[in-house]
């Protein structure tokens, strides 16, 4: 079976280099003489995307198979004997480097075989050219899968397997991975980056060609965004898995792979802004192809970090020079072909980049894209800097860069709405602002109440690091009210516009909403992730800045007592079961009672895994509208139990608020119906 996987590899580098060979050679062909050459790099690209389909399949059905002979199945297999038990065996596929590489460059030839498959009947020098770049990336994939440190159909050493193909050595999965997020999250980040080369390709294409009309927009905008919200939806599942498995009860650390993810994220919200104005104003156009090519750049940066052993990080896999050089080198030529493509195409990337006030949707735009761009530099810089003989950079440089920046740019994300294309007149834009503001002191006024009452006691009484208290309380109520600020002109911005239509159509206002909706789906996808970005922020304020934690040792007696904030936790007993595998579970039960009334139970725990011989904590959330309690049983220390305890206010909020932005994401990239096509007779006159 491992032959079958190594065939499907080389075949599909053959695969990718018979494409971009076709293509090349079809363009120097011409448009008439070159298009049955062209249509087989086309041909090529379908073919590539089945060859790896292939592999990919191989790989999975030797997980079903527990088919050691093949080492990377010997070393990620899961153990687990629950329900999810198939779904691990499927996540085994990208749990490890070699299957993670593989993984990603499928999804790329998924995406591939799409862009094939929508441009065939067109194949313009546009298509044909970002195709040719596309399957230029892909290659160099299928190039990292080849060298043997990345190649997932090694066989397995003889002596690790017994008689009958068992696994004599105690090697398997993680444990921390066996969690539903951990499903979820690499094959979520691995669609965002796959796709994030659709843009790239499109615009070095563009570059190609000449062409800087807003065709290469048109077509990568929507693919674009799916792909920033699979971005930014693995993102999301990774801090909900760390903040649940880690035992440490945070849900971001800045760990260097952590910041891989979050780069290309950043600079692909400018991407999407100037798509916005690359569209509608004719504006932008080099900003739309830095921020396709960086975000590529940012992309590549992620597995460099991950694969090359730069940096130190708990998630980053074995140290690989090759695969260091290779994709070293596809970070580097993108922004030197871009530098030097954007110099001699110049004159046809010129676009109406120029404002006259500060206060207008360009200059919004604007500051949008210069935030993140500076910003995806800095965490990158920081990130790396070790590498280069620099210190480590600890959580508190991160945050102090990272709160002014982040409340900066909503506030700038929340003004844009109300702004005027050129310049905003005074009284136009308070005539939009003064709702907008009447709800902002009716949200933010309660939220100020809590962080007096609540958040700043606990802040009182653990201090901060990093920064001086001042500082930190100040950028404390500044989130809270840019946040409100943010989410009452969304919401003024859906109420005003079902208004207006109401108004027009002679609709109900919740069906002129429902219009809105729907119909204006980009419109009111974008509000609503505003809506997600400004409630995320207001939950940051308090989980990241706020929480109380308590270290508490606890008789182990049934009826003993510790205390938390408002919490009083009454011990009832611990509960040890041994699973089929051999692995030890263990669940601590405590009465939760807030103010002297009893609302509920938490069972943390731990399970220790037999082959693995590793340990996971069980971490018991308590989700309540306000605030998280958040229990953790680290184990038993002679008599008695050791129990982390933190409460965490308004982490539920960044959860809701990373929802919404998912939803709002989603409406605005589902694609629009296309226009029926005309009939023959009717198209043959409109071309005379």
């Amino acid at each position: 079976m491992t032959t079958v996987g190594n065939l499907m590899m080389a075949l599909s580098a053959l695969a990718a280099m018979a494409s971009i060979g076709a293509l090349a050679w079809g363009r120097m062909l011409g448009a008439k003489d070159g298009e049955s050459v062209t249509n087989w790099g086309y041909f090529f690209t379908f073919g590539l995307a089945g060859t790896l389909t292939v592999a990919v399949g191989t790989l999975l059905a030797a997980f079903f198979r527990q088919d050691f002979s093949f080492e990377y199945v010997a070393l990620n297999h899961s153990t687990d004997v629950s329900s999810l038990a198939w779904l691990y065996k499927v996540s085994g596929v990208w749990a490890g480097r070699e299957g993670s590489l593989l993984f990603w460059a499928w999804l790329l030839a998924l995406f591939g075989a799409y862009v094939a498959w929508k441009r065939i009947g067109e194949t313009d020098e546009l298509s044909n050219a970002s195709l040719m770049v596309f399957n230029i990336v892909q290659l160099l994939f299928v190039f990292a899968l080849l060298i043997d440190l990345n190649n997932p159909f090694k066989l397995s050493d003889p002596a690790w397997l017994g008689a009958n193909g068992e696994l004599l050595i105690s090697a398997a999965m993680n444990p921390l991975l066996q969690h539903w997020a951990m499903i979820l999250h690499p094959p979520t980040l691995f669609i965002g980056y796959a796709g994030l080369t659709v843009p790239f390709a499109f615009a070095m294409g563009a570059l190609i060609v000449g062409d800087g009309s807003k065709r290469w927009v048109q077509f990568s905008d929507r693919i674009t965004v799916f792909s920033w919200l699979f971005l930014g939806i693995g993102i999301g599942l990774g801090a909900i898995w760390a903040y649940v498995v880690l035992g440490w009860g945070g849900f971001w650390a800045w760990d260097p792979v952590e910041n891989a993810s979050l780069l290309p994220w950043l600079t692909g919200v400018g991407l999407l802004h100037s798509f916005t104005v690359y569209r509608r104003r004719e504006g932008f156009k080099k900003w739309a192809v830095w921020m396709a090519t960086v975000s590529f750049v940012l992309v590549i940066l992620g597995t460099f970090i991950t694969r090359s052993g730069i940096v130190q990080s708990v998630h980053a896999f074995e140290k690989d020079p090759l695969s260091a050089w290779l994709f070293g080198a596809m970070m580097v030529i993108p922004l030197v072909v871009t530098f030097f493509g954007l110099q001699k195409r110049s004159k046809e990337f010129s676009g109406n980049d120029d404002f006259e006030s500060l206060v207008s949707k360009e200059s919004s735009y604007y500051f949008n894209n210069v935030l993140m761009l500076l910003s995806a530099i800095m965490v990158a810089v920081l990130t790396v800097a070790p590498a280069f003989g620099g210190k480590t950079y600890g959580p508190a440089t991160y945050d102090s860069i990272a709160r002014p920046v982040g409340i900066l740019y909503v506030f700038i994300m929340a003004v844009c709405p109300l702004l005027s294309w050129r310049k905003t007149e005074g009284p136009m834009f308070w005539s939009k602002a003064k709702w907008p503001l009447m709800g902002t002191v009716a949200l933010s006024v309660p939220l100020l109440y809590f962080w007096y009452s609540q958040l700043l006691p606990i802040f009182q009484k653990t201090g901060t690091t990093g920064m001086p208290a001042l500082v930190h309380n100040a950028y404390a109520v500044s989130g809270l009210v840019v946040g409100s600020f943010a989410a009452s002109i969304s919401v003024y911005l859906f109420i005003a516009g079902a208004s207006k239509r109401a108004a027009a159509k002679g609709e109900s206002f919740f069906s002129a909403l429902g219009s809105i909706m729907f119909k204006a789906r980009t419109q009111s996808g974008g509000y609503l992730t505003h809506l997600g970005i400004a409630i995320i922020l207001i939950g940051l304020v308090g989980s990241a800045m706020f929480v109380d934690e308590r270290l508490v040792m606890v008789p182990n007696v049934p009826g003993s007592q510790f205390e938390v904030s408002d919490y009083t936790f009454t011990y009832n007993g611990i509960t040890d079961t041994t699973l089929d595998n051999g692995d030890a579970v263990s669940s601590v039960n405590f009465d939760v009672a807030k103010n002297g009334t009893v609302v509920g139970q938490v069972n943390p725990g731990q399970v220790s895994f037999f082959r693995q011989q590793q340990t996971k904590l069980n971490a018991a959330v308590r989700v309540e509208f306000l605030q998280d309690v958040f229990v953790v049983f680290q184990g038993i220390q002679g008599d008695q139990l050791s129990m982390q305890v933190k409460i965490n206010p308004l982490i539920s909020w960044a959860w809701f608020g990373f929802a919404l932005t998912v939803v709002g994401a989603s409406i605005a990239m589902w694609p629009k119906p296309e226009a029926r096509a005309l009939p023959p007779v009717a198209r043959s006159k409109s071309k005379k």
